[in-house]
């Protein structure tokens, strides 16, 4: 499961079970669907997001994007996020 939260407050912008996190150089492109309102609501805090993966029972993984990198494809509705940050710990 994929929960994309706002730092402040911990408020919940996307839950969701299909998405695609891969690694790109020093850094990991979380990528997911999503519409345009939604969107466009979670461009407004770019700087200021939490990614959750949990896998499974016992394990999450934090990532992070310092710099705030975050596009939306309006031609496939997906969600790309660039976290240069990542911090895996037993739940």
């Amino acid at each position: 499961m994929l929960y994309v939260r706002h730092t402040v407050g911990s408020r919940l912008f996307f839950e969701t079970n299909e998405y695609q996190i891969k690694p790109v150089d020093n850094e990991w492109e979380i990528s997911f669907s999503a519409d345009k309102e939604s969107a466009n609501n979670l461009l407004q805090f770019h700087d200021e997001l939490n990614i959750f993966h949990v896998e499974g029972e016992h394990q999450k993984t934090w990532y992070y994007s310092s710099e705030g990198i975050v596009h939306f494809d309006k031609g496939n509705n997906t969600i790309s996020i660039f976290a240069d940050h990542k911090t895996v710990y037993p739940v």
